[in-house]
């Protein structure tokens, strides 16, 4: 028998069936993102061992004063920068998988995968 979500928002069905896609690439390290109305935070997470390998965020020293608490195209080009400066300095050797949350892909989220990949990053 098939379960009812039916106590979940439609936010969080969409993030559970996101999951459970991303869940069948175990070997892969994942990107997660989260925003908010003020800041944009993007991981680069280990699933295998558990662990956070590097972030980014408009929280960083680097790019705060640049974002000034909006999220914006502007700061998301200086968020998705620094996470490429940092992703460089790992030499990947894994595919990357996008871990776009409950949010649609579209506007920010998908800005912020275009310019990873315009980077050289495959996901």
């Amino acid at each position: 028998m098939k379960r009812s979500y039916n106590f979940l928002s439609n936010s969080e069905k969409r993030k559970l069936r996101n999951r459970a896609k991303l869940d069948k690439s175990a070997e892969r390290l994942r990107i997660s993102i989260f925003k908010s109305n003020r800041h944009f935070y993007v991981q680069l997470i280990n699933d295998v061992k558990g662990i956070t390998l590097t972030s980014a965020s408009t929280l960083d020293a680097k790019i705060k004063d640049v974002c000034k608490g909006k999220v914006n195209a502007e700061t998301i080009k200086q968020v998705s920068s620094l996470m490429v400066e940092r992703l460089s300095g790992m030499k990947l050797e894994q595919q990357l998988t996008f871990d776009r949350g409950a949010y649609k892909y579209t506007g920010l989220v998908s800005q912020f995968a275009e310019a990873l990949r315009s980077s050289g990053f495959e996901f």
